[in-house]
């Protein structure tokens, strides 16, 4: 569960005070791109309200949504309920996305019974993780070199199954086993990635992945290639339009002046 420093000394701090606490489950949760998710918490005592959050890697946590009364909470693909008992509480996410990674959080403040509220208390987690959904993957290796420098040989491995086990790395070798994730929506579709890199001799990019090998002979890097399928932004053609239109309307403004200026000066 990663946590920024002042989140992770928040928790510390009051995970459990007074005997509350929240439990949440599942602890982790692995998931293939637009299947559902339901997350669970659950306390100990009666909560005044319930909040979820979700935090990304390196970010902060961002709220989803606040129940403050027991019944139904429903915006686009979430759906939140809150028991009538207001002590439990679930978190329902329809067809889930790459975005949708990351831990996710229940908090609530105790009810007192005097009109007060409690301390704050975090459920310790829920870690959610989402594969691509890459459709009719065509695996490939493909060998980079640097012009400049011999010595370092890099492989791309691209287009494999999100199930794919990757090598673990070796001795004087770099592999990147977590990859990323290349969405190309112009086309419709994901591509999942690895890169690998040696300053070693023996290092082979076909022997390290076992696919479809394409060496860097085979290829010449071209940077004025242009993206046939480019899609353009309308939105920022119509900005690009309406500030050449003001350029052109404050241009004729001001040769307007200056030509009345010489006219009168010319009297």
């Amino acid at each position: 569960m990663l946590l920024t420093v002042p989140m992770l000394i928040l928790w510390m701090q009051i995970s459990q005070i007074n005997g509350q606490e929240i439990q949440q489950n599942p602890q982790f949760l692995l998931l293939q791109e637009g299947e559902d998710f339901t997350v669970y918490c659950n306390s100990s005592v009666t909560l005044n309200g319930l909040r979820w959050y979700r935090q990304r890697p390196g970010s902060g946590p961002v709220l989803l949504i606040t129940l403050l009364k027991g019944g139904e909470e429903k915006q686009k693909r979430l759906t939140a309920r809150f028991g009538e008992a207001r002590k439990d509480s679930s978190l329902h996410v329809e067809a889930s996305q790459i975005a949708d990674a990351g831990t996710y959080f229940c908090t609530g403040r105790a009810n007192t019974g005097t009109g007060g509220s409690g301390k704050l208390t975090f459920g310790k987690g829920t870690i959610l993780t989402v594969h691509p959904n890459i459709t009719d993957p065509d695996p490939a290796v493909y060998q980079l070199k640097s012009p400049k420098s011999s010595k370092t040989s890099v492989c791309l491995f691209t287009d494999f199954d999100s199930e794919k086990k990757m090598p673990q790395s070796q001795e004087g070798t770099v592999i990147m086993s977590n990859g990323t994730v290349l969405d190309m929506r112009v086309m419709d579709s994901k591509s999942n990635g690895v890169l690998a890199w040696s300053n070693s001799t023996d290092f082979k990019c076909n022997s390290t992945f076992n696919e479809k090998f394409y060496s860097s002979s085979d290829f010449s890097c071209n940077a004025t290639l242009i993206e046939k399928s480019f899609e353009t932004d309308m939105n920022l053609n119509a900005h690009n339009l309406l500030v050449m239109g003001l350029r052109v309307l404050l241009l004729k403004v001001a040769g307007f002046n200056l030509f009345v200026t010489l006219r009168l000066w010319s009297r």
